[in-house]
């Protein structure tokens, strides 16, 4: 029973199985009755296959079109890419950080309209393989699809495109001879050029003869024979190799903004004229001496008081007024004090000279407005507070000419406090005799106040700053805005053997004419145009003890711009813009760091026409200097034991026209100024 039930079931879903199977035919061929239909019926039919095969078309078409937009993107960001890599990798080799490195990315990405964002960098080892440093540079990009999306589904097509720019190792050039018809790089006489960490390079010969040496890793030559060096005078640093590279070298600064900045104030300063001198009206001339007529009822009647004791006289004018006097006198072995506790409120006028001949003569803050100048007698004092000094020209004889503003024969002169600038408005030059101690700015070398102000006329010499041998000036700190530091004529202390100069700090100390110095001389920070030159010993001398210091010339964040506009042509400094004589030594100088004119100590004409040099002569020992020493149509000679380097970790780049070392002479470089890549110059390559 329950089997026959079994086949009943079987049979019954079979026959529902073939039911339902003839259920679908019928339904297929229902389906192909209709498509038949479909195609038999002419109505519609093209339009709507027409309008399949067009959009298929058009979804072709745009996926052609903007993959090839992508394409074209793809080939601009790659630009973008290598030159930011190689923009970064320059940064990089000039001392850059990591953070330098972005930041130049994104500069050039925004040159180019894109966001920081679609820039990435690294710092890191060069898919090369070979060991060096490369910055890698990604810029990641998309390009929207619009027609494409009919047959895909993507809203944008992303672009990603990497760059490496490798930086190769090397030394940047720090002693350069620029003058393809000159002598090059030569030595002689024993001589030995060390420049272990840089290159040196010739545009024309290099000649190192027997028993003359230079030690470097890289020097490039343009001569038709390679360097001359018959006993292998160029040598490596120890464990390293030697390249001679035969190669053009182009000047690396000329043209920069830094060089530019330099010459350029060189017309302003050639320009500078002296000061015209005040102008009084009435007065009457006041004779100290040991009698009190007719002297107390002239003071009297000029408005102020007076007493007198013993040789010793007592002037006060009330304060915040105006008082006005023909010329002051003092007969020796007296002293007066003028006013000495008196306000910067007080206005002094004189109409003649004031002269000190006496024991001291003192007076207190104010402005002083003098016609004839001020003069001070052997073994005087004479002291002024601090105040605006608006000085005329002397007509008195002092140094053996006249037109002196200030002229100290005494033992001390001194105009300032330390507390307090001044303003100097001077018509003549200053003149301070051998043995004694003129102070601008303060009451000694030790106290001197910052914010001063020099605007210093011309002696009948044309001088506008003389000393005398053993003397000791102060130009105390000029820094600050609106203050100037300016002469009309030169800074000269060539008969000033033994002499201390201190300059004090400005932004810019204009000389219209020659610094030449026969003793130490102490720079303070800014750059010091001189429109002719700068010689330290040319007329002899030598470096002397200056606050207890032994000092040539020394100066720290200085630039000496020459113009050499009129050079002597005799002398051991002749025809040089800058010269360190024999007996000179201990010159130290050190660029700035930043400013203007940072990274140079002298710029020197860059006219092809002006070939005045540079020369550190006999004997010029124990020179460091800090920075670039520039003369580009100059030659740069050191001979005769003289010595030049660069101070622990400072960097001293040499370029002239030609370099020459005879008799001993050693000069030593280290450089890395960015720009100044020689033969042995770090250089950038894309590598992928």
């Amino acid at each position: 029973m329950f089997g026959k039930f079994l086949r009943g079931s079987k049979e019954r879903a079979a026959a529902q199985e073939a039911a339902a199977c003839d259920d679908r035919s019928r339904a297929d061929m229902g389906w192909f009755v209709t498509f038949g239909a479909f195609l038999q019926d002419r109505k519609g039919n093209v339009t709507i296959i027409s309008g399949l095969l067009v959009t298929g078309l058009i979804g072709v078409s745009g996926l052609t079109v903007e993959f090839g937009n992508g394409l074209l993107n793809h080939m601009e960001d790659q630009r973008v890419a290598d030159l930011a890599a190689i923009g970064g990798a320059n940064v990089y080799n000039a001392g850059g950080t990591a953070t330098a490195v972005q930041l130049e990315a994104y500069a050039v990405a925004k040159l180019n309209g894109l966001p920081n964002s679609a820039v990435s960098t690294l710092v890191g080892a060069s898919p090369s393989g070979d060991g060096n440093k490369a910055v890698q540079v990604t810029v990641s990009t998309t390009v929207p699809l619009a027609l494409s999306r009919i047959i895909w589904s993507q809203a944008s097509l992303p672009i990603s495109v990497t760059s490496y720019a490798e930086m190769k190792p090397g030394a940047p050039g720090c002693i350069y001879a620029l003058n393809t018809s000159g002598s090059g790089v030569t030595l002689s006489g024993g001589t030995a050029v060390t420049a272990s960490n840089c290159a040196v390079d010739s545009d024309s010969t290099v000649s190192v003869p027997c028993g003359t040496t230079i030690t470097t890793q890289y020097v490039g030559y343009d001569s038709a024979t390679v360097p001359s060096q018959p006993c292998n005078g160029i040598q490596p640093p120890s464990g390293l190799t030697l390249k001679l590279a035969k190669q053009l070298t182009t000047d690396p600064l000329a043209g920069t903004a830094e060089v530019k900045t330099g010459t350029n104030r060189l017309a302003t300063v050639a320009a500078l004229t002296s000061p015209s001198g005040p102008v009084v009206s009435g007065g009457t001339s006041l004779s100290f001496g040991y009698s009190t007529s007719p002297t107390q009822a002239q003071i009297t009647s000029a408005g102020c008081s007076s007493t007198y004791s013993g040789g010793l006289w007592n002037v006060t004018c009330p304060n915040g007024g105006t008082y006005t006097f023909g010329a002051i006198s003092l007969s020796g072995g007296i002293t007066v004090n003028f006013s000495t506790g008196g306000s910067s409120s007080t206005t002094y006028n004189f109409n003649g000279q004031v002269d000190d001949s006496g024991s001291a003569l003192s007076f207190g803050p104010g402005t002083y407005n003098i016609v004839g100048g001020v003069v001070s007698g052997g073994g005087s004092t004479t002291t002024f507070g601090a105040g605006t000094f608006n000085i005329g020209k002397s007509t008195t004889s002092c140094n053996s000419y006249t037109s002196y503003s200030i002229c100290n024969l005494g033992t001390l002169m001194s105009f300032g406090s330390a507390a307090t600038a001044s303003k100097f408005v001077l018509a003549g030059g200053v003149y301070n005799k051998g043995g004694e101690t003129l102070v601008l700015g303060g009451t000694s070398v030790t106290s001197t106040s910052t914010g001063n102000s020099y605007n210093i006329g011309t002696a009948a010499n044309g001088d506008s700053s003389d000393m005398g041998g053993g003397s000791i000036t102060m130009f105390a700190d000029a820094s600050g805005s609106g203050n100037l530091f300016q002469m009309a004529g030169n800074l000269n202390v060539s008969s000033g053997g033994g002499s201390c100069l201190w300059l004090g700090n400005a932004s810019q100390h204009d000389i219209n004419g020659f610094i030449s110095t026969a003793g130490g001389t102490t720079l303070g920070s800014g750059v010091y145009t001189a429109t002719k030159y700068v010689w330290l010993g040319g007329s002899g001398g030598g470096d002397v003890t200056c606050g207890g210091t032994l000092v040539g010339l020394t100066g720290t964040s200085v630039t000496l711009v020459i113009g050499a506009s009129t050079v002597p042509s005799s002398g051991t400094c002749g025809n040089e813009g800058f010269c360190v004589a024999a007996g000179f030594g201990h010159v130290t100088l050190t660029a700035p760091t930043s400013g203007a004119t940072q990274g140079l100590i002298v710029i020197g004409p860059t006219s092809s026409s002006n070939t005045a040099g540079g020369n550190f002569a006999e004997g010029a020992s124990n020179t460091s200097m800090s920075g670039a020493f520039y003369i580009p149509y100059g030659p740069v000679t050191l001979s005769g034991s003289a010595s030049v380097g660069n101070g622990p970790g400072q960097c001293l780049e040499v370029l002239g026209s030609q370099v020459t070392l005879s008799g001993g002479s050693e000069l030593a470089s280290s450089c890395n100024i960015p720009g100044s890549n020689g033969s042995g110059g770090n250089t950038v390559a894309l590598v992928q």
